[in-house]
């Protein structure tokens, strides 16, 4: 009977829980590799569902640049939504453009679709 009980117990404190979610600590971006020189001077991203121009916390590394990254959950849909990418010069003149389509799960952004290089 005491055993009985003791599980009883254990199953109700067991029921109550709330399942966590247990998050790596990386940093996560999406973009793409620039491969003719010479780099872009700017690169900007606009949500096509929301219409916002995103700013990213990652400056990118030599020539791959970032068009969102793990700074812009709060931005983003956990289905997805595209966002159009506009590549500048200097001058402000169109270099290329691209889509992605990128989304969220509870801890990070998650890549859907997009080019991995520019032009």
């Amino acid at each position: 009977m005491k055993y009985l009980l003791l599980a009883a117990l254990g199953s109700a404190a067991l029921a109550g829980c709330e399942t966590g979610t247990f998050c790596t600590e990386e940093f996560r971006s999406v973009g793409f590799t620039w491969t003719t020189p010479p780099l872009p001077a700017s690169v900007v991203t606009v949500n096509a569902r929301t219409g916002d121009t995103l700013s990213v916390l990652d400056q990118g590394y030599e020539d791959f640049f970032a068009v969102v990254d793990d700074g812009n959950m709060k931005d983003l849909s956990d289905e997805g939504d595209s966002l159009n990418v506009t590549v500048l010069d200097s001058l402000g003149s169109v270099r290329a453009t691209a889509w992605f389509v990128v989304g969220k799960d509870p801890c990070h952004i998650v890549y859907r679709s997009g080019t991995q290089f520019l032009p």
